[in-house]
């Protein structure tokens, strides 16, 4: 009896161990190759997705990464939001419309082994699921893209998906009229969050202005309590009369400012020389928890040739200041030099304090 027991219970145990062997190989758990499908390439779910590496035939590389506190690049600089929901959205709703004929994979693969563009993407995902229960999840690769050149009708994408033999696929973006790469850039500087500013109005402590080419336009706002602030000269004197619509609007100006772009590439000796003699405003703002950002404002050169309308040359080149955009550098770190706008800072770095006295009125 005992002897029956135990070949009963060795028979259940094969039978299970069978069970889920073949489950495992029926779901191809062992296998790496894959089957095209229309959703292949794409993921299910975008909130899975841990990190995102980005890498071209030209030695531009990025690592995009989730954290406890949203996604930054590995180094810690702040991911540009726009570029993260297209590219987490081109992820999850790209479709292969179909694959390359045979007798036109063997050019494309050459033209893609010199020109691609490599996207490794990593998700919390376990190494299989049986009977609704996830075994061994952790962060793994689940896909490696290598995104060609766009097709003939420039709708979309030629790419390839590592574990489908190198087969080339058609991908398109279902309702987008356009090419797919231009969303997974392997350049940093097109990932940069372009934003610098963000405090509310009733956020900022003290507010300090100093104009560097006429001191006496210098000024500085401080909070008086929830609904006021005082506004002092340039000699620390608290002013009577002063337009409080124009300050009010002064310090709304830091609630949303975002930067053009960063003079990448620019040689050293320029970036000393403008540091040197192009500085003409210093913005201050401190916090209710004491936390400063300081703003240092340079003017951008320019040189302008003049001709008459035969197209004669007039004059020789004359050294004027661009118009319409200057450098600044944030908290100090002059390794960033940025590129801002009038158009979008100046408010902030134009307003003198003779324009916010009423009547001439100073105290």
């Amino acid at each position: 009896m005992k002897k029956n027991t135990l070949i009963l219970l060795i028979c259940s145990i094969v039978a299970a161990v069978g069970l889920v062997v073949f489950l495992l190989v029926k779901n191809n758990v062992f296998s790496s190759k894959l089957e095209f499908s229309q959703t292949v390439f794409s993921v299910a779910d975008s909130s899975q997705v841990t990190k995102v590496f980005i890498a071209d035939m030209a030695g531009n590389s990025v690592l995009l990464k989730r954290g406890d506190k949203g996604w930054s690049m590995d180094d810690g600089t702040a991911i540009s939001p726009e570029m993260l929901k297209s590219m987490l959205a081109t992820l999850v709703n790209v479709r292969a419309d179909s694959p390359v004929p045979e007798h036109q994979r063997e050019n494309l693969n050459r033209v893609m082994a010199t020109t691609a563009i490599k996207v490794e993407v990593y998700e919390n995902e376990p190494k299989f699921t049986l009977f609704g229960h996830k075994f061994f999840l952790k962060e793994r690769r689940t896909k490696t893209i290598y995104f060609g050149p766009e097709t003939p009708d420039h709708m979309g994408n030629y790419a390839i998906l590592e574990g489908m033999e190198d087969i080339p696929c058609v991908l398109k973006l279902p309702g987008f009229r356009g090419i797919i790469t231009p969303r997974f850039s392997a350049m940093k500087q097109d990932w940069i969050s372009h934003q610098m500013l963000s405090t509310k109005p009733t956020r900022i402590q003290e507010l300090n202005v100093f104009d560097c080419r006429n001191v006496e336009e210098s000024f500085t706002v401080k909070k008086a309590d929830e609904r006021h602030y005082d506004l002092y000269d340039n000699n620390g004197a608290r002013v009577a009369i002063y337009d409080t619509t124009k300050v009010f609007n002064l310090l709304a100006e830091f609630r949303d400012k975002k930067f053009q772009s960063i003079a990448f590439g620019m040689d050293q000796e320029k970036i000393d020389h403008i540091l040197k003699n192009n500085l003409f405003k210093v913005v201050t703002m401190t916090d209710v928890n004491g936390k400063k950002v300081e703003l240092k404002c340079y003017y951008m050169d320019e040189e302008y040739d003049y001709y008459t309308e035969d197209g004669d040359h007039l004059t020789d080149i004359e050294h004027l200041y661009n118009q319409d955009r200057f450098y600044a550098v944030l908290n100090g770190d002059t390794k960033t030099l940025y590129v801002l706008q009038y158009f979008v800072f100046g408010r902030l770095v134009q307003t003198p304090y003779s324009k916010l006295v009423l009547n001439g009125v100073e105290k």
